[in-house]
């Protein structure tokens, strides 16, 4: 995995849970989209609002099984994680596999997709 996309995914990781929503507007582009384990779509706005309100939390998320596939200034991530967080009063606490997808525009990585299915 490129140096640099490492580092934003790493840091993208650190400011959910911290609540960094600086370095976390640095690491997500404008036109994200992200899909809950439990079905829900959301924009960058409302991943973000729901974080200023207090709707949802993250406690951890600790990533294993990390593996990605480069595509020009494409990646694909695919992982496990352990998650703890509250997303507007649904809990999802266990093991999650997730799908990231990172574009490089103007030479910075941004995560542009994210979608996490619950696993048992």
């Amino acid at each position: 995995m490129d140096d640099d996309l490492k580092a934003v995914h790493e840091a993208r990781l650190r400011a959910l849970v911290t609540g960094d929503l600086d370095t976390l507007d640095r690491c997500v582009a404008n036109d994200l989209t992200y899909i809950s384990p439990h079905g829900r779509v959301l924009s960058k706005q409302d991943v973000f609002d729901s974080i200023r309100q207090g709707k949802m939390t993250i406690q951890s998320m600790d990533v294993t099984d990390l593996k990605s596939s480069q595509f020009g200034d494409s990646v694909v991530l695919t992982y496990q994680a352990y998650t703890k967080f509250n997303d507007d009063g649904t809990i999802v606490d266990g093991h999650v596999r997730g799908t990231n997808v990172y574009l490089r525009r103007q030479g910075l990585w941004q995560l542009y997709l994210a979608q996490q299915t619950s696993i048992t």
